[in-house]
């Protein structure tokens, strides 16, 4: 059984959590700046009265945005960009309202840097950046002059916070290239388990999600038919209607309660609509979610939707979370259908081939028995020659019968054998063939020495069998010359009849190559020419021992 992604269930408090990570860190970094003006008033109070008022408000502020927000995705987005503004306004009031370019206040720039570059793209991090630069630099030259105002220190935060702002930018940049990214290389369930519930596994898995559903169709149509676990059980889904709209590959959160759906595009802000302008909300319904995530599948043949709900510490982050997850899903189907395809084209091929196998040795014994049969009947009278004409018969049909049987035991060891050996297993057959359709046929091998697979070996000795069967019945010939080689890693076969050859076209090429010879010669990857005239027939084949391996 495969293993779960290693990015799984969001257990941690903050896994998935921006909102959560920003609003606790702006608590705790003004209760750090409220501790150090209690225990320094020199430096900030009483230089500055109204300081510590500010910052007993805000610490206050910060508490209560803290606590709504906490298991309040829809409050979070709202108030993101309130708290964004309010952040970069509190950085330059409190930076100079104590000790001017010494205040110890200076590092909550950081604050509203990060939370851009968390929270939302590069485009918001630099807008955020500009801001505060711009604030600091009216606010600096606002002051210019006090006793407080060193020009020196001024200048060099100032570069501080530009160095900071551009890698922050960077940071913003690169984060959606990184975010929320898992391998789904193994499968979660056993093999063959249907893809469906691997993939809908694998996404109640990552999100820790109690219940969900996924349900696809054939691109173009608005069926669908899926399946659903909830409380452990598990059901199939069928229907005919879309479950959402315009999501542009983002996920969706959902409160069909309280009429609420937010996303929120790639490159883009939170779009804040009623859950029934996005959702079908009779058809969630009937899923049985009320609150949760719901994100677009699409792959190259499908198109439908994953809904996960009962997911604790639901968030705005599941919104990005929720893209990925919709393309891991996809993944999932897109191998599954693969894999299928890959199976089915296998097996195709490998009935095609032992179609080939058959024909080119029972079929063409068959018919060489049949052969034979006539020319028993054609002496009848000689009652003697007949009994020795079916004892020979029947030495052929038994050595024919030991031949299928090695025939199956070569495929089942697949070994390899050296040219020697698979001549010599050649020219055995040589000789039955011979017998078998009353002609001469004789086998000369030469060149290097070299391993014959064993899948090569059989199609060499199917290619004699049809290559003899045709000279034999379709030209004629009573006489067969096989040449067998191995030059340079690449084995020829040459076979020449004294047979009446192949009509040929217009302009000299004979009309058709057999058939079957061809497609056994295309698959192992070889080479087939054909030369024909009246009284000759030469086959000329070319395999490359690697690709036949």
């Amino acid at each position: 059984m495969g293993s779960l992604p290693q990015l799984t269930a969001p257990k941690s408090l903050f896994r998935y959590q921006s909102g959560r990570v920003i609003a606790l860190g702006r608590v705790m970094l003004i209760t750090c700046f409220l501790i150090a003006v209690m225990l320094d008033r020199g430096d900030a109070a009483q230089d500055a009265p109204g300081t510590f008022g500010l910052l007993v408000f805000y610490e206050a502020l910060a508490i209560v945005i803290a606590l709504v927000t906490w298991r309040n995705w829809w409050l979070d987005a709202r108030l993101a960009v309130a708290t964004h503004a309010l952040d970069m306004a509190v950085f330059t009031a409190i930076v100079f309202s104590a000790n001017g370019t010494t205040s110890p206040f200076f590092l909550f720039f950081v604050l509203p840097l990060l939370s851009a570059a968390i929270r939302w793209s590069w485009r918001e991090t630099a807008l955020t950046a500009a801001a505060l630069v711009a604030l600091h630099l009216v606010a600096g030259i606002l002051v210019a002059g006090s006793e407080t105002f060193e020009i020196e220190r001024f200048v060099v935060r100032s570069g501080h916070l530009v160095i900071l702002s551009l890698l922050l930018i960077w940071f913003g940049v690169h984060q959606r290239f990184t975010r929320l990214q898992f391998p789904i290389d193994e499968p979660v369930g056993g093999e063959g388990q249907d893809p469906l519930i691997e993939a809908l596994a694998l996404a109640r898995g990552a999100t820790n999600g109690a219940a969900g559903a996924l349900v696809v169709g054939p691109l173009g149509e608005d069926t669908y038919d899926g399946i659903a676990i909830v409380g452990g059980e598990r059901r199939a889904l069928s229907g005919c209607r879309n479950l959402a709209v315009d999501l542009a590959g983002a996920g969706l959160l959902f409160n069909l309660s309280r009429n609420r759906a937010l996303t929120r595009p790639p490159e883009g802000h939170f779009q804040f609509t009623a859950a029934r302008a996005r959702l079908e909300v009779e058809e969630v319904r009937r899923l049985g979610a009320t609150e949760g995530l719901i994100v677009e599948v699409r792959t190259g043949t499908q198109h439908g939707w994953l809904v996960l709900w009962d997911i604790p510490d639901l968030s705005t982050d599941f919104i990005d979370f929720g893209r990925e997850l919709g393309r891991a899903v996809a993944g999932i189907l897109d191998r599954h259908a693969l894999l299928t395809a890959i199976e089915t084209g296998a097996a195709a091929r490998t009935r095609l081939s032992l179609a080939r196998d058959v024909h080119d040795s029972v079929v063409q014994f068959l018919a060489g028995a049949s052969f034979r049969v006539e020319a028993i009947k054609r002496s009848a009278k000689d009652d003697q020659r007949i009994r020795t004409e079916l004892d020979e018969l029947k030495r052929l049909l038994i050595e024919e019968q030991g031949e299928v049987r090695g025939f199956v035991l070569a495929l089942r060891k697949g070994r390899e054998l050296e040219l020697a050996e698979a001549a010599a297993e050649l020219r055995a057959l040589a000789e039955r063939l011979s017998q078998q359709w009353s002609v001469k046929c004789r086998v000369k091998v030469g060149g290097e020495d070299a391993a014959i697979p064993v899948r090569l070996q059989l199609d060499l000795q199917q290619l004699l069998r049809e290559a003899v069967a045709n000279a034999v019945r379709h030209g004629g010939a009573d006489r067969i010359d096989v040449a067998l080689a191995v030059e340079e890693g690449q084995l020829s076969l040459n076979v020449h009849d004294n047979g009446t050859g192949f009509a040929k076209t217009k302009s000299g090429v004979p009309e058709r190559e057999p058939r079957s010879i061809t497609e056994r010669v295309e698959r192992a990857h070889g080479s087939l020419r054909l030369e024909s005239e009246p009284g000759s027939t030469d086959l000329h084949i070319s395999i490359p021992l690697g690709a036949a391996a």
